[in-house]
């Protein structure tokens, strides 16, 4: 018969206080980390703006031609496009992507809804074009990020 102190493993007693411990730790992590996660996600919204505000400079310089930075920010979405046919037509293909920020909880505001760029890619305010001096606030729940764009195109965070 063997003894009581020879036999391994748990009571039922230990694991359940074991995993009590275990839910309150995780209770309180899971509250820090949503927070974290929120700032995240509006930390990556201004990256990706950044990026296609940088990449609508460069693709005026490159095609030698007025690039332009749509910003809709009721749909949450921002592109770049510019006239690639060359003969001055007005046929404008989309540089990169249209950027959909789908996140849920996230929300962009803005006070420009189109930044262009020259040749030079230098910001310019030939109609339909607004000024360069754009801001731009995503939010999600109780965590902003702002950006916001000088009047000669460079980016302020």
């Amino acid at each position: 018969m063997p003894n009581r102190d020879d036999r391994r493993g748990f009571s039922l007693l230990e694991l359940i206080i074991t995993m009590s411990l275990l839910a309150v730790l995780a209770a309180m992590g899971t509250t820090r980390l949503s927070g974290e996660l929120r700032r995240r996600t509006t930390q990556i919204a201004v990256d990706q703006f950044a990026t296609a505000h940088s990449l609508a400079r460069s693709t005026a310089v490159r095609y030698g031609r007025v690039a332009q930075l749509h910003i809709d920010a009721p749909t949450r979405r921002f592109w770049v496009d510019v006239d690639t046919s060359g003969t001055g037509t007005g046929q404008r293909g989309i540089i990169w992507y249209v950027r959909d920020l789908s996140e849920p909880g996230l929300v962009m505001t803005s006070n420009r809804s189109l930044l262009c760029f020259d040749a030079r890619g230098m910001p310019t305010t030939i109609p339909p074009c607004e000024s360069a001096d754009a801001q731009i606030i995503f939010t999600a729940s109780d965590k902003a990020d702002t950006l916001a764009t000088a009047s000669l195109g460079k980016i302020l965070r």
